[in-house]
């Protein structure tokens, strides 16, 4: 009997080894279920989508992985049913630099300077959400030249982490300790409210400040940034999607991969689960325009080296929603600021302002957490919020309806101040082309502009590595 259970347990290792060989063997599939490309991207959010478009432009094939029913990532629009009206609650703006004004006129979407398309126009109040005390005579501190001459010592921050060794000491100071040792605690208000999504503002880097209130933020809010001319950000990526047709595999995962080994030519193979079955994608380089979590490259199967360094990173737990029946004015933006933190930074978790839109009665959220939430939570505490609000100002506890909801977890990677002291930066940027993988996500910049720009940068590297 032992000899038996032996032989049954050999025969099935035997088994699900060769079907594991199996799902990489094209000839297991049907023609129309195997895919070849040069490129296959994973993420269909501002990197994945301009990468497939600039490929195809130049002469590549590519084919788009994309989880969700739609591409565009964190650009989230919400069309009121009544009017029609689009509202955008994920990215509202970008840096008016060349490419990205090259890729809106590529999809024909006009852009308008920030402020001069038609948004409302609001008196900000300034309250502590977690309990509806407004700060009536708060005004929000500006961010002066003592700071930007504190973010002009780091030039190189502001196209990524190409930092020197050793990495200065400074950078890796908790903020309010950087702000401490630069006197720059009467702008840090200003700087902190700059860092929503970011977790614990009290807790971050200063060297995550510098790349979040960076000279591209400033030159936004300065007249230098702009917006799709009829407020809808997603229609670019509407567009995109119909250009890419087939090739955009939209509600589909990867399940498991084989990647050359380190040093080795060969393809890169994906078995993509889709809403019609599984399919075999061949393709000469991989580009991963997701966040390069170790939650996001379980099916990718991580050699050693990879996962000593991709084990770093960590997000932020981050949502966005659009709201109404709040009880709150439209005439008014309302502004998440500390009574008793420090740098009036806001109570969290809990939203980090309420903007009015277009449609009389309806606001765009958004909301920072701590440690991850569902859906149910996140609307649970936006509706608290908007109670105490309601309370302070003095109108009926009507009940907030949820209109639309989204989750920008895991926003703004980061990683702890010894590993980027030991490196680890260089060591993230080394594995670009490492095993035929391409990182484009946003973990070196987080606003669109600059992302486009930081993968049209790399994009050569991955064309030579295809030939």
């Amino acid at each position: 009997m032992k000899a038996t259970t032996l032989l049954c347990s050999g025969l099935c290792l035997a088994a699900i080894s060769l079907a594991k060989r199996d799902q990489f063997d094209a000839t297991s599939y049907s023609s129309s279920n195997v895919i070849m490309r040069d490129a296959v991207i994973i993420g269909g959010g501002a990197t994945g989508t301009y990468a497939a478009i600039k490929l195809r432009d130049m002469g590549k094939t590519v084919v788009l992985v994309e989880r969700n029913g739609r591409l565009g990532g964190q650009a989230e629009t919400y069309k009121d049913p009544t009017t029609g009206t689009p509202i955008d609650y994920g990215v509202t703006a970008y840096y008016n630099i060349s490419v990205v004004t090259d890729f809106f006129d590529r999809f024909d979407v006009p852009i308008s300077r920030l402020g001069t398309n038609g948004n409302p126009v609001s008196t900000p109040i300034y309250a502590d959400f977690s309990t509806g005390q407004i700060l009536q005579d708060f005004s929000p501190s500006p961010v002066g030249a003592n700071y930007i001459a504190e973010l002009d010592k780091y030039p190189y921050l502001d196209t990524g982490y190409y930092l020197p060794n050793p990495v200065p000491a400074d950078l890796l100071l908790p903020w309010p300790e950087y702000v401490e040792k630069y006197n720059l605690e009467d702008m840090s208000q200003g700087v902190v409210s700059r860092a929503s999504g970011c977790g614990d503002p009290l807790k971050m880097l200063a060297i995550y400040y510098f790349t979040s209130a960076n000279h591209a933020l400033f030159a936004e809010f300065a007249g230098a940034g702009v917006t799709p001319t009829n407020r809808d950000s997603s229609e670019l990526y509407r567009k995109a999607l119909v250009e890419l047709d087939s090739n955009a595999l939209l509600n589909s995962n990867v399940v498991a991969a084989q990647r050359p080994a380190a040093g080795a030519s060969g393809n890169v193979k994906l078995v993509v689960k889709t809403p019609t079955g599984n399919k075999l994608i061949i393709a000469k380089q991989l580009i991963l325009g997701i966040p390069p979590t170790l939650d996001n490259l379980i099916p990718f199967g991580l050699n050693a080296h990879e996962h000593s360094v991709l084990s770093q990173p960590a997000g932020f737990p981050y949502y966005a929603g659009v709201v109404t029946n709040t009880g709150l004015s439209s005439a008014h933006s309302y502004s998440n600021v500390g009574t008793s933190t420090l740098y009036n930074s806001p109570v969290l978790p809990g939203a980090a302002m309420f903007n009015p839109t277009l449609v009389n009665g309806v606001f765009v959220y958004w909301y920072s957490g701590l440690v991850p939430e569902s859906q149910a939570q996140v609307q649970a505490k936006v509706n608290a919020n908007i109670k105490a609000l309601q309370t302070s100002i003095g109108v009926p506890h009507t009940t907030p309806e949820h209109l639309a909801f989204a989750n920008h977890s895991p926003f703004r990677l980061v990683v702890p101040a010894a590993s980027i002291a030991n490196g680890w930066y260089e060591d993230m940027y080394a594995l670009q082309g490492h095993r035929n993988t391409w990182y484009i996500g946003a973990l070196m910049t987080i606003s669109s502009g600059q992302l486009w720009n930081a993968t049209a940068a790399v994009l050569p590297d991955i064309i030579a590595a295809m030939n």
